[in-house]
C-alpha cells in the first residue's frame, strides 16, 4: 500500500532508462487459444519496462512475455502504448514486475548491449558497480 506522502512526492525514483539495442521476442496467446510471436528491436531498457520497434501493430493493454538471446526471459509485459511511425511502430511495455537491473549478471549483459548501441558514449554508472580506470 503506498501512503499519500509518498505518492505525492516528486518522481525521483523514476528509474534510469538505457539507449540499447537488441532483438526482442513477445509471445502471447489470444481469446482463441492461438500462440502469437513477434519479432521486435528494443530501443530503450529500464527496470519498469521497454520500448521496441516492429512491423506489427499491438494492442493497448496486451499482455505479453518479453524474451531476448541477451537476457533470456525478461517476464511479462503489459502494451502502454503503440504507435505508427513512418513503416514500423513505435511499442512501450511495461513489466508487471521489476527487471532487476542491478543484479551483476545483468549488469554485465547491460554493459555489453550498450557498447553495441553506442560504443561512443559514456554509460551511466549502475547502483553497486566499480568504476573502470
Amino acid at each position: 500500500m503506498i501512503s499519500r506522502a509518498t505518492a505525492s512526492k516528486p518522481s525521483a525514483a523514476r528509474p534510469e532508462r538505457y539507449h540499447v539495442d537488441f532483438t526482442v521476442f513477445l509471445t502471447w496467446q489470444d481469446a482463441k487459444g492461438l500462440v502469437h510471436t513477434v519479432l521486435g528491436r528494443c530501443l530503450d531498457l529500464s527496470s519498469s519496462g521497454i520500448r521496441i520497434e516492429t512491423r506489427d501493430s499491438l494492442t493497448q493493454s496486451q499482455m505479453v512475455v518479453i524474451q531476448s538471446d541477451h537476457f533470456g526471459r525478461m517476464g511479462h509485459a503489459s502494451v502502454r502504448y503503440c504507435r505508427r511511425e513512418s513503416m514500423k511502430y513505435s511499442v512501450g511495455l511495461q513489466f508487471t514486475s521489476l527487471f532487476e537491473l542491478g543484479d551483476p549478471v545483468r549488469r554485465k549483459i547491460l554493459d555489453g548491449v550498450l557498447s553495441k548501441a553506442h560504443p561512443a558514449t559514456i554509460r551511466p554508472e549502475l547502483p553497486g558497480s566499480v568504476p573502470k580506470s
